[in-house]
């Protein structure tokens, strides 16, 4: 069956566009992170004791990232200063010049959040200005990188936590006085990148994917409710193929998947309508400029033609993913929704976009679910 499934995929791509179509992720070998390891669930627990008594979250993320203390200026990372403070942790009784300036810092709210692969802190940020505000600190080094409109959340991997650092130190010390902690540091803490990293979601409360109640049909505070759960779900989605497989990436196959299970956990089912919206083409084979398909192809050299192949490839996957949804019914468990991801990043676009790209989806997911049962 399979050989005849190879046989009706499109052999019409340019190499540029196979590369892209590639499926990276059956290419990343030997994964050492854990599936379900937990953060450091004291002290966040901690952090959220300390917003419930009154601190903001706002100040208390500066704690843990001094970068949100630096504005948003251009070449700014490559100060002395702020690879002091950000990159060395030289924030010791450290008197800031200047602050990240927000609108509405005070709305700001945080939680831990128990997601199929672990927990995770999830801040949510009110204010549409702020959100981008934010990102460009955390993600682009306070530098003034544009955010798209269509851009309502991410996934933050591995970001520096000094002030968890800063504890650590001190515990260390205050039980080997005369202890070396450069050598404790480089030799048991640097390798374990888990006391000291974290992995954070940052969602906006836009309409999901800059797509209005109306255009659904939807009443407008249904409709934000709704894009909320979409993005927490597409985020830890995201976060769990990273666990899974080693990669959460700005690829089209990646953002197919996140969305499918950000719809099919929220509503219920999968709405192919609304995925074609999403994505620019619910005028197929027309493309609604400005949506949020073309963030995931900024860096990608691919030609007119390309990217006239690339729509017709991801309008025949969610018709695929549609067929797939619908056969497999309603989503029975954690257990069913990893065997959905998995058979999800077990299939390529190419082959999602095929002929039989819903047989062979539906093929790679019983197989799974089978062993699971």
């Amino acid at each position: 069956m399979l050989k005849e499934l190879d046989d009706n995929r499109s052999l019409c791509f340019s190499e540029g566009l196979k590369k892209y179509l590639e499926n990276k992720f059956l290419v990343t070998k030997n994964v050492t992170t854990p599936l379900f390891d937990e953060m450091d669930l004291e002290y966040w627990r901690g952090i959220s004791t300390r917003i419930s008594k009154g601190n903001t979250v706002f100040n208390e993320l500066k704690k843990c990232y001094p970068q949100l203390n630096f504005p948003i200026q251009l070449g700014i990372e490559k100060t002395e200063f702020y690879k002091d403070i950000v990159l060395r942790g030289k924030i010791v009784d450290m008197n800031f010049p200047f602050l990240l300036n927000l609108n509405d810092f005070k709305n700001i709210t945080f939680k831990i959040h128990k997601s199929i692969s672990g927990s995770i802190s999830i801040v949510t940020v009110s204010n549409i200005e702020d959100f981008t505000t934010i990102i460009q600190s955390l993600l682009y080094k306070n530098n003034p990188k544009h955010v798209p409109q269509s851009m309502g959340a991410v996934l933050i991997n591995g970001i520096n936590n000094w002030e968890r650092l800063t504890i650590l130190k001190n515990k260390w010390l205050a039980t080997n006085t005369f202890g070396n902690w450069a050598k404790e540091f480089t030799c048991n803490v640097l390798p374990n990148k888990n006391l000291y990293k974290d992995n954070l979601i940052i969602l906006s409360t836009k309409p999901y994917s800059n797509v209005a109640a109306k255009q659904l049909g939807l009443a407008e505070s249904l409709w934000l409710s709704y894009s909320i759960s979409i993005r927490e779900e597409h985020e830890c989605t995201h976060l769990y193929t990273l666990k899974k497989f080693g990669r959460a990436s700005n690829n089209l196959h990646d953002e197919l998947i996140a969305d499918y299970i950000g719809i099919v956990k929220t509503i219920g089912y999968y709405n192919k309508s609304w995925m074609l919206l999403f994505m620019g083409l619910e005028e197929y084979p027309k493309y609604r400029k400005g949506a949020r398909l073309e963030n995931y192809i900024l860096d990608n050299e691919l030609s007119q033609e390309d990217f006239k192949q690339l729509i017709k490839v991801i309008k025949s996957a969610i018709e695929n993913i549609s067929i797939f949804d619908e056969t497999s019914g309603k989503l029975l468990s954690t257990i069913d929704q990893m065997c959905r991801i998995d058979a999800l990043c077990e299939t390529s676009l190419e082959e999602l976009s095929s002929t039989n790209g819903a047989t062979l989806l539906i093929y790679n997911y019983y197989k799974r679910f089978k062993k699971e049962i």
